[in-house]
């Protein structure tokens, strides 16, 4: 696995803190914040920054989603076998009809009873890739209520008035302590001179 890429720092800078951010690292020097990825990179100047917070959040919507999927793929496995040997037997029915309307055409030419028992067999066929949708419905179900529930630490930077967010998943102690720090650096209000 490849390392997350490191940012250029200008000569004299110093490195304050330093947090994984997955496929970027997150550097915190005595003059700026720095975001560095795999093809970006972000940089603000402390003095700039007016808010720094970070939150833990789960991702109810991808909870909900992997439950939907969940059911999804119970229903499938429950009407595979009823609704294969629905679309048999009505094929089956058709059998003596469809025997006759090849009787009748020599030339291979069928009526409509033997053009309903073929779609009928092609459905068939189809409801037996259903439990294989299942499966994969269940697997897809179950990494989204997996990866929601572990939720993402979101950092979220004012400056200037626009807004740069970045994350990590799960919750992340170490990215808390990065934020902590960040806040400690930031410039305070100018103090009034004493008396």
């Amino acid at each position: 696995m490849a390392t997350a890429p490191y940012p250029e720092l200008g000569p004299g800078e110093q490195v304050l803190a330093e947090t994984p951010l997955g496929g970027a690292t997150a550097v915190l020097t005595d003059r700026r914040l720095v975001v560095a990825g795999r093809g970006l990179e972000q940089s603000l100047p402390l003095v700039h920054i007016a808010v720094v917070r970070v939150r833990f959040e789960r991702a109810f919507g991808a909870i909900a989603l992997g439950a939907a999927l969940l059911v999804a793929a119970l229903l499938l496995f429950s009407i595979t076998s009823p609704l294969r040997t629905l679309i048999l037997n009505q094929s089956v029915g058709l059998e003596p009809a469809a025997s006759q309307e090849r009787a009748t055409n020599p030339d291979g030419a069928g009526g409509i009873a033997v053009a309903v028992q073929r779609v009928l067999e092609g459905a068939a066929g189809v409801v037996v890739v259903f439990p294989v949708a299942g499966w994969l419905l269940l697997l897809a179900g179950l990494a989204r209520i997996v990866l929601g529930a572990i939720g993402r630490t979101v950092v979220t930077v004012a400056a200037g008035g626009a807004e740069v967010e970045f994350s990590k998943r799960g919750n992340s102690r170490a990215l808390q302590d990065f934020v902590a720090e960040v806040g400690r650096q930031l410039p305070g209000p100018p103090r009034p001179a004493p008396r």
